[in-house]
């Protein structure tokens, strides 16, 4: 197969823009796909705020249903009816935005398999056995393990949809944040887990047995792992110990530990001398915290988020200015070789024309400025054309010369005589010659005249072919 020429230009001014381009389209997907990433975390951010929201009055509504459940006072009720409103509230406009957020669904692979869609009908399904499971405490026919494992289920679908806030995100920082946040959220779970499994035993007044204790002990190992110390964001890190490490927060922490110690001195007779609605502040208090702590980091990968996006957006800028440059040079370049390739055809089509005029042998002379062989032909001829021509030089100049010479001694003999001529005639008007015979001898002298103006010209332009042109001085009208 012939490579030729015209591939070959191709070859050689596109293949460098093709590399340009292939590399500056990957660049540009992938600064495009960072971008969109980016985005989609800012609005799982804005989402999962919404979420943790929900999550957290969830979490309070049961709180406040087993303690219900152990004590079922007329006050207890009151605050529980208000806290399904806030529940119902916060669900309403959750949805809401999870359905406004078109961005979050991805359909391409059918709406079942979208993850949103999905957390949507698990989370529905969970709220609507919730407000079958409120009917039931109204009617006091709930038990308090039926009741924690309904609202659990809830809390649990919440909570993974939470550990998901940072799926496929490449950023360091943004998933340093997440780690945290997600501990954060985890820890806040347990401690809601604590406050209402103790919250129920204290207000049934019952003995705990020794897996009830265990259960406790497990949950107040995980509650208590509230850990951030891993961030390198020492801004970040000052507004976290401002909320954990504060008096405020360490004497809550430490009055945890001594009701903790109180209950479970009581564990085993039942007689408790905390009081549920006090027990349950101080955990709802902690869980406020923790809040306080998920909202702070939340913030600032949202920070991170936007940072990403811009300079995710300024590279994409940057990528996609290049790679419509290289789309123009490869279009130059494809216009450019076809040019050339053009002009070179003309010129091997000229070159074939000559080589028919100049061959004087037989043998066919193959001009194809697409072979090696070809151009190499093409180079041969052109050295004879030269050769030739610098042959027909030096002899034009030589013919050109001789003409000269020739015009030279031409005009020297041809002068010679004539001025004899011109002489005798002068010498002949001066015998006494007859009217007629007068007239004759001028005609003669006036033609010899004429004629050795004309040699005189001739002589003239052989000096100038010979660089030997003199100026004369004569009175001219």
């Amino acid at each position: 197969m012939q490579f030729g020429l015209k591939n070959r230009l191709r070859l050689i001014s596109l293949l460098p823009i093709v590399i340009l381009f292939s590399i500056t389209s990957y660049f540009v997907y992938n600064s495009y796909e960072n971008y969109k990433t980016a985005q989609l975390l800012q609005d799982k951010l804005s989402t999962n705020q919404e979420l943790n929201t929900l999550l957290s009055n969830i979490s309070r509504e049961r709180g406040m249903t087993v303690m219900y459940l152990g004590n079922s006072s007329p006050n207890t009720l009151k605050s529980l009816l208000k806290q399904r409103k806030i529940v119902n509230e916060k669900e309403i406009s959750y949805f809401k935005h999870l359905n406004e957020k078109s961005v979050l669904h991805d359909h391409s692979q059918t709406q079942a398999n979208c993850q949103t869609c999905t957390t949507i009908k698990s989370l529905t399904l969970a709220l609507k056995k919730i407000k079958q499971a409120r009917k039931l405490v109204n009617e006091h026919k709930a038990n308090f393990k039926n009741i924690y494992t309904v609202y659990s289920n809830a809390q649990k679908i919440a909570i993974k949809t939470l550990e998901t806030i940072t799926l496929d995100q490449l950023d360091s920082k943004i998933n340093a944040y997440s780690s945290v946040y997600i501990s954060f959220v985890r820890a806040n779970e347990y401690t809601a887990d604590e406050r209402d499994f103790i919250s129920f035993t204290i207000a049934r007044s019952t003995e705990m047995d020794e897996e009830e204790i265990n259960k406790w002990i497990s949950l107040i190992a995980k509650a208590d792992a509230i850990d951030y110390d891993t961030l390198k964001n020492t801004t970040l890190l000052k507004q976290l110990n401002k909320i954990f490490k504060s008096e405020d927060a360490i004497e809550l922490f430490e009055d945890i530990n001594s009701e903790r110690t109180s209950i479970l001195t009581s564990a085993s007779n039942g007689e408790y001398e905390t009081n549920p609605g006090i027990w349950f502040a101080m955990l709802s208090e902690k869980t406020n915290l923790i809040s306080q702590g998920e909202n702070i980091i939340l913030n600032a990968m949202n920070a991170r988020a936007v940072k990403v996006k811009t300079d995710a957006l300024q590279i994409l800028a940057i990528t996609l200015t290049i790679w419509l440059v290289s789309v123009i040079l490869a279009v130059l370049g494809f216009l450019l070789s076809n040019e050339i390739a053009k002009n070179i055809q003309n010129l091997e089509n000229v070159l074939k024309r000559v080589a028919e005029d100049t061959n004087e042998s037989d043998q066919a002379v193959d001009i194809n400025l697409h072979t090696a062989k070809g151009t190499e032909e093409a180079y041969s001829l052109l050295e004879k054309i030269i050769e030739q021509t610098k042959r027909d030089k030096e002899a034009a100049q030589e013919a050109s010369k001789a003409k000269s010479m020739f015009l030279a001694n031409m005009s020297h003999e041809i002068r010679t005589p004539l001025n004899g001529i011109v002489g005798f005639t002068e010498l002949l008007k001066d015998t006494g010659l007859q009217e007629e015979q007068n007239e004759f001898v001028d005609i003669i002298e006036k033609s010899s005249e004429n004629l050795l103006e004309i040699i005189n010209n001739i002589l003239d332009l052989s000096k100038i072919e010979s660089n030997k042109l003199e100026i004369e001085d004569v009175i001219f009208n």
